[in-house]
């Protein structure tokens, strides 16, 4: 059952979270493993792992972003179409990555990570504020929704991974949390579903993507989607670093707290939409504005 509810918190990952082409999901489901390898352990073991895992991942790939990485812009046009003409990149990708966490985790002992590994400090206690955390838990608290053993295992996130200034911990919490609502564990979906998908892409392009009933995952990935168009446009940028060099002009000591508010919030609104389909996009857009 813990398994399950990883791989629906996953479910949004994909296509740099949510299809916008940010950072790679094979990078985020590796700290995410590595979370989940590192759940009982201190966050001195599990930040070492992240940060080797990261360093790995942009030395081979020359990016953490999956726009870099794979040229394709998933929601523009018919670029879709090459993905799925050329889809045996990312697989590939994927497999590399896994035998990268394996390469890791075999490390018995790893040194803790030296001041100079960290590429930011953010403005907060690490042993008391933990960015993804402080949203799923907050989510959990105004919704029926058993976060369960996902708030510890999305500590590598914190300070845009293991303090390397990449992915805003308080956004993944945000996207988990879609996940756990409305993802699905993709082994059991019917290939069929996954066929049928691609053919429509094939023909629609970009399209594809706003009808949530033509394949499970798209129901997260939709709104994934728009709480990540919300969250940049409240922040300018989902990667942390971008965003605490605001707050360090700002000089608000409660910034990542009321970053975590504003992303739980944003993703509570999303979960109050029921259904997203063809076209809804724009006039869902316009709700939460409002």
């Amino acid at each position: 059952m813990e398994n399950r509810k990883i791989l629906k918190a996953a479910t949004g990952l994909g296509g740099g979270i949510g299809h916008e082409g940010d950072t790679c999901g094979a990078l985020t489901g590796g700290i995410l493993s590595l979370g989940l390898y590192h759940r009982d352990n201190d966050c001195n073991r599990l930040w070492s792992d992240c940060i080797e895992y990261y360093r790995r991942f942009n030395t081979r790939h020359g990016s953490s972003k999956c726009r870099d990485i794979t040229g394709i812009k998933f929601k523009e046009g018919y670029d879709i179409r090459r993905f799925l003409l050329k889809g045996m990149k990312c697989l590939r990708l994927v497999y590399t990555s896994i035998e990268s966490i394996f390469d890791i985790v075999e490390v018995v002992e790893r040194k803790f990570p030296s001041k100079g590994a960290y590429q930011l400090r953010p403005p907060f206690d690490i042993k008391k504020f933990h960015c993804a955390g402080t949203v799923l838990s907050h989510i959990e608290s105004r919704l029926n929704l058993n976060i369960g053993p996902i708030s510890r295992i999305a500590r590598g996130f914190s300070g845009g991974i293991a303090f390397q200034g990449d992915i805003c911990g308080a956004f993944m919490g945000g996207v988990l949390a879609l996940g756990i609502m409305y993802g699905t564990d993709l082994r059991r979906s019917q290939h069929s579903r996954f066929f049928k998908a691609g053919l429509v892409a094939m023909k629609e392009g970009s399209r594809v993507f706003q009808n949530e009933h033509l394949h499970p995952s798209f129901k997260t990935s939709l709104r994934v989607g728009m709480f990540y168009k919300k969250f940049v446009s409240q922040f300018g940028s989902t990667d942390c670093i971008d965003i605490l060099g605001k707050v360090s002009r700002s000089k608000n000591r409660d910034s990542c707290e009321e970053v975590a508010r504003s992303a739980a919030q944003l993703a509570l609104d999303l979960m109050s939409v029921k259904t997203l389909d063809w076209g809804q996009t724009l006039s869902l857009d316009y709700q939460l504005s409002l």
